[in-house]
This record gives structure tokens, C-alpha cells and sequence, in this order.
């Protein structure tokens, strides 16, 4: 009886021995939970760093620490192996200057008798003393189909109109059961931007309001010093705006300013110039003359990944004119100008990051790749998306690179990192695992048809999306009210990519002279699709769709 016993205990051990590891391969891969807290990568090919290759490398992380690396380290009985053989291993990306996720404030009502020369600072778009985090949706699905792209960590900017926004905040994108925020107040955001019909309303209403605040801000950080040791003195009264601002001119904080061009880094500059602020410019799209005086700063600098679209390579004959040639010609310099931009900040020695701001995901690599076909290298295409963003952003010590001691946030790739074939393995973003390795089922064609319903500001939006695939294209188009009023128009379908598991495309609509930029992206489940809708310009708004006509699957 007790050998039976002895027999039944020791199958028992057995059975719980196996137990973690089937509990591995069913759930924690997705980062739904963790059996153990600690795990290895087994001879791997380690990217620690831009430019340094090791192969045959393990990689032991803890609670999401990254504790030992090399050829030959101890490896606790408790840790899961994941097996790196043929795998390509990368620091976590890092995106600044992104939206995603966040909504805008809500703003007071007007009060009656309205003074639009003198409105509270909220109505006129100044309010610094917001957090982005008081308006950030956890856990939302853009970021996580950004993690698949390999992102692990990104710097959240406040949405509003107006000079001054808020505060931005630093954010993982790990396991949604955890606190994913890393730090609040990381930086002030400020744009040349107003609010229609209150002051500041020009660009050089901002300018003189902005150089108001700041003397106010230094009137009221010495009142209060002199008000902590004189007692006689009138008693200081709060003001959450100029408080604000005072860690910026003390240098606490850096003031990230948005730029849409050359102009914006010049007055980016000289208001740094004269308040001696730390500055970091995000959004640069040009401005190759200005680099020698961006070094000479030591400003941070923020690149944007989202290209100007390529209107010249293919124009149908009938589309062109007399001066076809010299416009042409024009254009393309101009394109050329801002796919080569990158490369010049790298030759001169000028760090930067990259902002995914406007971006389509869809046109992630294939806008590094044309950036590094016209000069950038990959060495510091690499740089821009891990060690620059963690020295501009001020944590170095814990992101950017692979070594002991960083958060254990790393892309598993199947081939060099910007190869055509490589593809996102794995993501682990907090030393939590997301597999993204099972091929999802792409559809091979058919035709399909979906009624779509967007919120928009200017209401409720419907139209159809009519896709055909042939010769492993996707083409198409989309219906919707003209804004105008004149009834349904339709407009198409451009960069579209189509699996079982989402649906990704762009198009554009008319409005007068103007012409607005609409990418649509989002997560199909069966005949139903949700995500979100980007007006270049405008904002993000969610859309839902239904299918009408299922699809030849192959």
C-alpha cells in the first residue's frame, strides 16, 4: 500500500513538472499570464546595440528585468526557455510624440458676456497644467497594434487645441492587468497652434502670449520664494498655469514643441534663445540648413516617419500638362528632400528619434526602408527607434539597448530587421510575451462589401467599402456624404492590406480646393470590423463596419 502510494505521489510530480510548460505554450505567449516570472532566450542572435552583432547568445530576464547575458550564464531551474535558434533580437522600439489612445479635454462652456480679447486660459487652448494621463485610454487597440510592430515604450502627447495642451507622460506597452504608466510630466508640449475666434489667434499672438506667461511664471516663482521667508508679504495665490511653466524655465522639464516646418524650428529656437529652456522639436520634416545650429543647441530632435505620398512616379497621360516636366521635376526634389532628410542628421552627427505621428502602420518599414535607400544608414535607422528616443526622453538607464540591468522590452524577428523577409516573432514588452509567430490566414480572393458607420465632429458618417483582390492586390473603393452636401461620392482605396484578422487602407476626400488624407484601420472578428479612423490633420474617430458579401477564402 505504501509503494502504491509512493507510486501515485511520484506520477503526480511528474504530471505538475509537465504542468507549466503546457500552461506556456496555451496562454502566457500572449501575455495573458505569467507562470513564472522568469524566462531565457536560448542562442539567439543579440542585437544589444546599433551596429554590435552577437550570435550565440542567452538572454535570462526577471519581474522584467533583463539579469544576465552572454554565451555561458546561470540559468535558474524556474526559468521557461524560449528558443532563439533562428531568431533576430532587438530592443524594444521607443515611439515619441504620439497620440494614440488619447482623447481630447473637456473645455468650459463660453460664459455669457464672452471677452474673446481676454478669455480664461482653458477656452483659449492654455491649460500646461493638464496630463496627458487624465485623458489616455489604457490598454486601447492602436497601441497594441503598434506593440506588434515591435514597439514596447512610447511618449504620450495631451490632444487640444491651442499653444499649450498639457504634459506629456512616458507609457509601456505591456500587460494590460498591469500599471503601464513609467513617468508623469516627462515634458510641457507646446504648439504654434489657436483656437478660432479667442486671443491668441495668429501665430504672433502666440509668440507675444507665450513671452507673457514666461515673465509671469518667473513674477510668480519669486513671489513665492520671498513669500516663504517674508511673512508681511500679500499672500501668493494659486495658478495651476504658471506653475506649470516653472520647472521648464528651471530646467526640470523640456519643452517639446511641435513643428510643421523650417519656420516652426526657427521659432522653436529663438524662444529658447531667450529663455534658456531645454528644447526638444518634434515633427521634423525639413529644415537641412538649420542642422549645424540644431547640433551646436544640443536640442532633441524628433523626426516624423510619415512621407509625403508619391504623386509623380505614376500619372496617367491625360493628367498631364504643359508644364508637366518642371512640376514634376520640382516635386520630386522636394520628395526626394524629405526621404533623404535622416541621412543628413546622421552624417552630421546629429541624434534624433522618430515620432509615428499621422502614420499609417501599414507604411512603418516600408518608409524606414525608402529612408535608408536615400541615405540613412541601418545602423541609425535602428538608433532612431531605441538608443536616441531613450537619451532624448532621459532613461537610458533602463531602455534603449539589451544589457543587465534594462527593462526586458525586446522584438524577436525573423530575419534582420530590415530585410523584406523579417517579420515580428515575438514582442516582450516588460518581461511580458506576446506572440505574434502563428501566420494569420491571409485572404487569398474574392470580393467583399462592408457597411461602415464612423463618428465624426461633424456627425455620423456612413458609406460602403467595396474590395476586390487580384494578382495579390487589393483594390477598391469607398462611399461617403459629400461634406458638402452633395449627395454620396466615392473616392480610391489606396495601400490596402487585408487579413482575416484586419483590414488597413487609405483614400481621400474632397472638400472644396482641399484635399483630406483618411487612413482606416482596425481588427476584423468574423463579419464585424472595429478601429479607427485618421483624418490627417483632424483626428482619430472609431468606425465599425459590418460585412455584406463574405469572401472567397483559398
Amino acid at each position: 500500500m505504501r509503494a502504491f502510494n509512493l507510486l501515485i505521489l511520484f506520477s503526480f510530480l511528474c504530471l505538475w513538472s509537465l504542468f507549466p510548460f503546457f500552461l506556456f505554450g496555451q496562454s502566457d505567449r500572449n501575455g495573458d499570464r505569467r507562470v513564472t516570472a522568469t524566462y531565457y532566450l536560448s542562442n539567439t542572435t543579440l542585437i544589444p546595440s546599433p551596429g554590435k552583432i552577437l550570435t550565440g547568445q542567452n538572454l535570462l530576464f526577471e519581474d522584467g528585468v533583463i539579469k544576465a547575458v552572454g554565451k555561458n550564464i546561470t540559468i535558474p531551474a524556474e526559468a521557461q526557455e524560449i528558443k532563439g535558434d533562428s531568431l533576430f533580437v532587438y530592443a524594444g522600439f521607443i515611439d515619441m510624440a504620439n497620440k494614440t489612445g488619447m482623447v481630447e479635454p473637456p473645455i468650459p462652456e463660453k460664459p455669457e458676456h464672452f471677452d474673446p480679447s481676454q478669455p480664461i486660459p482653458e477656452i483659449a487652448g492654455i491649460h500646461p497644467h493638464f496630463s496627458a494621463l487624465d485623458h489616455f485610454q489604457e490598454n486601447n487597440p492602436h497601441d497594441k497594434e503598434w506593440r506588434k510592430l515591435g514597439f514596447t515604450l512610447a511618449q504620450k502627447l495631451p490632444k487640444g487645441k491651442g499653444m499649450l495642451p498639457g504634459s506629456a507622460a512616458l507609457v509601456m506597452y505591456g500587460h494590460e492587468s498591469r500599471n503601464n504608466i513609467l513617468s508623469d510630466n516627462q515634458s510641457l508640449y507646446f504648439k504654434f497652434s489657436t483656437v478660432g475666434g479667442v486671443y491668441p489667434n495668429t501665430d504672433l499672438g502666440v509668440m507675444a502670449k507665450w513671452r507673457d506667461l514666461i515673465q509671469n511664471a518667473r513674477l510668480h516663482e519669486m513671489h513665492g520664494q520671498m513669500y516663504s521667508s517674508q511673512k508681511d508679504l500679500r499672500r501668493l495665490e494659486k495658478d495651476p498655469v504658471l506653475e506649470a511653466l516653472i520647472p521648464v524655465l528651471n530646467k526640470e522639464t523640456p519643452l517639446l514643441i511641435e513643428s510643421t516646418g523650417e519656420l516652426d524650428i526657427r521659432r522653436a529656437l529663438k524662444m529658447q534663445e531667450q529663455d534658456k529652456f531645454n528644447l526638444i522639436i518634434t515633427g521634423i520634416n525639413e529644415g537641412e540648413s538649420l542642422i549645424p545650429l540644431l547640433k551646436e543647441k544640443q536640442v532633441g530632435m524628433v523626426l516624423t516617419l510619415d512621407l509625403p505620398e508619391d504623386k509623380f512616379s505614376d500619372v496617367a497621360e491625360d493628367k498631364k500638362g504643359a508644364d508637366f516636366q518642371h512640376r514634376t521635376e520640382r516635386a520630386k526634389k522636394a520628395y526626394l528632400e524629405k526621404l533623404s532628410l535622416p541621412g543628413k542628421f546622421e552624417q552630421a552627427g546629429v541624434p534624433f528619434g522618430f515620432t509615428t505621428k499621422h502614420l499609417n502602420r501599414t507604411d512603418f518599414l516600408k518608409n524606414i526602408r525608402l529612408m535608408i535607400d536615400n541615405g540613412l544608414s541601418e545602423e541609425g535607422a535602428l538608433a532612431a527607434l531605441t538608443v536616441h528616443p531613450a537619451e532624448i526622453l532621459k532613461i537610458s538607464a533602463i531602455a534603449g539597448t539589451l544589457s543587465e540591468g534594462k527593462m526586458a522590452n525586446m522584438v524577436l524577428m525573423s530575419d534582420t530587421l530590415f530585410s523584406e523577409k523579417a517579420k515580428v516573432i515575438m514582442v516582450i514588452s516588460d518581461g511580458y510575451l506576446f506572440d505574434y509567430s502563428e501566420k494569420s490566414n491571409k485572404i487569398k480572393k474574392g470580393d467583399m462589401v462592408w457597411e461602415y458607420e464612423a463618428e465624426t465632429q461633424g456627425g455620423k458618417s456612413k458609406g460602403k467599402w467595396n474590395l476586390t483582390r487580384k494578382d495579390k492586390v487589393w483594390t477598391g473603393t469607398v462611399s461617403y456624404d459629400d461634406p458638402q452636401g452633395g449627395g454620396i461620392k466615392t473616392s480610391t482605396i489606396k495601400n490596402a492590406a487585408i487579413t482575416e484578422a484586419s483590414l488597413a487602407f487609405s483614400f481621400t476626400v474632397e472638400v472644396g480646393e482641399n484635399t483630406l488624407e483618411v487612413k482606416v484601420s482596425g481588427d476584423v472578428t468574423g463579419e464585424s470590423f472595429s478601429g479607427n479612423m485618421e483624418i490627417k490633420g483632424y483626428g482619430n474617430y472609431p468606425v465599425k463596419a459590418k460585412k455584406l458579401e463574405k469572401p472567397e477564402i483559398k
